[in-house]
């Protein structure tokens, strides 16, 4: 068996593609039905394991926030969840044909945690009629201990795991994930397929392809949060993430910060531009069309004061406990803007829109609409309503 991802360094050398384009979409076989019937679960509603609190902002003492602290109840952290395609360069109906890609899905996820019980979770996937496809239980992959998160995700091993499964249809999907020590349902949503040509335009690749699960719904949405990590347990930086589309450079970035219209600071300044999360198939060849990053900026002379040590520890920064008020951040690509995001602090916190807490996250991050401006991305600015977090639009959200 040979994979779609060993064959790339030689096919990048015979492709003949056309960078700076926005491809056509081809396509082969059937085409999937375009929705799916999300399957239901008459004993277990849809949920997590903390809808019976959920919280979009840091936990707070006497009105100052500190540091979330996770339990021994896990907690499924619904922004990290990422729905890929995996895919193998061959097709089990058709053993005999070489270079005829297929794929099949998998997930990861984070969850706040920090019990020390083996952490149990089953992924079921549908096919685009809502009938079951396969399931597969998911692996302990990982943990951060400064940010007491555990990662979950599909298995990679198994030479056979692509047998009787895979297929090579686009389309829309199901997907649900439980806990199968008590079979609750974390989540439960439906994830959306394409795929584009590479490789050389020649017969013996014709049926080589890159499958993807779209994710332009990515990009209007925004998260405002502190960071409590490393050395912000005392002084936590407030950090602006957003996606932008295609793979840039940190360096072209700029994250520029105003304060009641006036601008504070700016990245190029003592600040920080990071990309932190990627969404991208296996075959990484047309960047332009499907290749997603989270960005997050923040500003070293802005921080929190969450303790007299914070102030001491930095006594040339500006504090948000401080300073009410309106905020906005512009962020610009090679000198030209192409986002903004707007937030507030009231009572010397981060003042929460309650659009997480209305729609059951429990990130202790604030959502809020990105402003995309000026961009030459291409992408589809209407699946934020229908295709946000797999089939889960969020309820009060709109664009500004």
């Amino acid at each position: 068996m040979k994979k779609a991802g060993l064959l790339t360094s030689i096919l990048l050398i015979a492709a003949f593609t056309s960078f700076g384009q926005f491809p056509k979409i081809p396509k082969i076989g059937p085409k999937a039905t375009p929705t799916p019937t999300t399957p239901t679960n008459t004993n277990n509603p849809v949920s997590n394991p903390s809808t019976n609190n959920p919280t979009s902002n840091s936990p707070t003492t006497d009105g100052v926030a500190t540091k979330p602290q996770a339990t021994d109840t896990p907690v499924f952290l619904k922004t990290s969840l990422d729905v890929r395609c995996d895919l193998e360069n061959r097709y089990w109906k058709l053993p005999n044909e070489s270079n005829y890609t297929s794929w099949i899905p998998q997930v990861k996820f984070k969850v706040f945690y920090k019990g020390n019980t083996k952490l149990r979770f089953l992924a079921e996937y549908f096919t685009p009629d809502g009938k079951p496809w396969f399931s597969e239980t998911l692996e302990q992959t990982g943990s951060t201990f400064d940010n007491q998160t555990v990662d979950i995700g599909s298995s990679r091993g198994g030479s056979d795991r692509f047998t009787n499964k895979s297929t090579i249809l686009t389309g829309t999907y199901g997907v649900k994930i439980s806990d199968t020590r008590d079979n609750s349902v974390l989540f439960q949503g439906k994830f959306k397929v394409n795929k584009y040509k590479y490789g050389p335009n020649i017969p013996m690749f014709k049926n080589q392809y890159s499958f993807y699960v779209e994710q332009d719904w990515n990009l209007p949405i925004g998260y405002v949060w502190l960071d409590w990590s490393g050395n912000g347990s005392n002084s936590p930086l407030p950090k602006v993430s957003v996606w932008i589309k295609d793979d840039i450079r940190a360096g072209d970035l700029e994250g520029r910060l105003f304060y009641n219209g006036q601008q504070v600071a700016t990245t190029d300044d003592m600040g920080e531009v990071s990309d932190k999360d990627y969404r991208y198939p296996n075959i990484i060849e047309d960047k332009a069309l499907a290749y997603w990053k989270r960005w997050d900026f923040a500003w070293y002379k802005v921080r929190y004061a969450s303790s007299a040590l914070s102030r001491k520890t930095f006594p040339q920064a500006k504090f948000i406990n401080d300073m009410d008020g309106e905020y906005t951040v512009k962020i610009f690509y090679k000198a030209q803007q192409i986002r903004e995001v707007n937030f507030k602090v009231s009572g010397g916190n981060l003042a929460d829109n309650g659009i997480a807490k209305q729609n059951n996250f429990s990130d202790y991050k604030i959502i809020v609409p990105v402003k995309i401006l000026a961009t030459t991305e291409k992408w589809n600015a209407t699946a934020w309503k229908t295709d946000a977090f797999y089939g889960n639009p969020l309820n009060n959200f709109s664009l500004q």
